[in-house]
């Protein structure tokens, strides 16, 4: 037996870089992934589930650089944390449901280095047509 997971999908925010409490760095995540499916109307339907991603040890460098909407593929594994909550006086223990990552893998670029090629292909084209007008 063993605990497997492989999700594609794309992040819900910047990932963010903790400290625990044995002093190592690791990085936490929003992981959205999609499916839609028809319904008996005929009717498509959509439905997101949000995942929290830890990553630890090398996979924490590579996660640092991950960015909101990026687009990823991961291998990992669940695991679940016991949690207690107090509401009005009643105490609640529930599961969260947390997914320890053993490979990732970019599949879109930063929006940021979007961004920079977007305006660095502007810049050449503005440049290409100033120096055909200079030519005339």
């Amino acid at each position: 037996m063993f605990n497997k997971v492989i999700f594609i999908g794309r992040l819900g925010k910047n990932a963010e870089v903790k400290t625990g409490q044995n002093n190592k760095e690791y990085v936490v995540f929003s992981l959205a992934t999609s499916e839609s499916w028809k319904n008996e109307k005929g009717d498509y339907e959509n439905r997101t589930e949000w995942h929290r991603v830890y990553a630890w040890s090398n996979l924490s460098s590579f996660a640092k650089t991950l960015q909101k909407g990026q687009l990823i593929t991961l291998e990992g594994k669940i695991k679940y944390r016991e949690v207690s909550e107090e509401v009005e006086g009643v105490t609640f223990k529930h599961s969260i449901a947390e997914i320890h990552a053993t490979s990732m893998k970019r599949l879109s670029k930063s929006k940021l280095r979007t961004i920079r090629q977007t305006a660095r292909a502007r810049t050449t084209a503005q440049h290409k047509r100033n120096r055909r007008l200079s030519l005339q």
